[in-house]
């Protein structure tokens, strides 16, 4: 067992079921930033809500933003389901821009009452270390937060930023779970390009 501190890097595979080992730790948080929300570190970036993206749209986004971290889930749904997520009232799609250039990707599902899930957050690579994630991250906890929420919760893996549960610490989320699972490898699968993700081996 992991102490709650720790980030493990997932090395372990399975070559017969074509999986590796995954730590995943839920975080949460239960009362509203004390701070105002931060200003933009720059005139030119900002934070803006994307309504109703085409769903091509959004998945070569997703994919710049997370094949280098294997986000999978989403894309296992298939089209149809994407879509109709991307249409549904509760859920926001939020863009980091800088200047004209598309740096983040941002989610919010509100589906359940009393509660706001961070479902995906992330940049795009060659924005990441440039000062704009803190921010971004900070300006979605506080659009999460609005009357009548008790809570705000997301849960990362040991595929993704070493520092991400550090990250989201700072910020206020505090661990609450972890555990071990094992992930088919989407590589194998083909929902992710086969070099996503180098600093996970390939399960084969």
């Amino acid at each position: 067992m992991h102490s709650m501190d720790e980030h493990p890097n997932a090395s372990a595979i399975d070559r017969p079921s074509g999986s590796y080992r995954s730590v995943v730790t839920w975080l949460e948080m239960r009362a509203p930033p004390a701070a105002a929300a931060p200003a933009p570190p720059r005139p030119d970036v900002a934070m803006r809500r994307w309504q109703r993206p085409a769903t091509a749209d959004y998945l070569d986004l997703f994919h710049r933003v997370g094949d280098p971290w294997l986000w999978h889930g989403r894309l296992a749904l298939g089209h149809d389901e994407i879509e109709r997520l991307l249409r549904a009232p509760d859920y926001e799609v939020w863009r980091l821009w800088s200047g004209e250039e598309v740096a983040g990707l941002g989610e919010l599902n509100r589906s359940r009452p009393g509660e706001v899930k961070l479902e995906y957050f992330g940049l795009v690579p060659g924005f990441i270390g440039a000062g704009l994630g803190g921010w971004f991250l900070r300006m979605l906890v506080h659009r999460a937060w609005r009357e009548g929420v008790e809570r705000v919760w997301l849960h990362t893996c040991s595929e993704d930023h070493p520092d991400a549960v550090a990250v989201y610490r700072r910020v206020g989320f505090e661990p609450y779970a972890r555990e071990v699972e094992w992930v088919r490898d989407p590589r194998l699968r083909g929902l992710v390009p086969r070099d996503a993700g180098p600093h996970v081996p390939l399960a084969e």
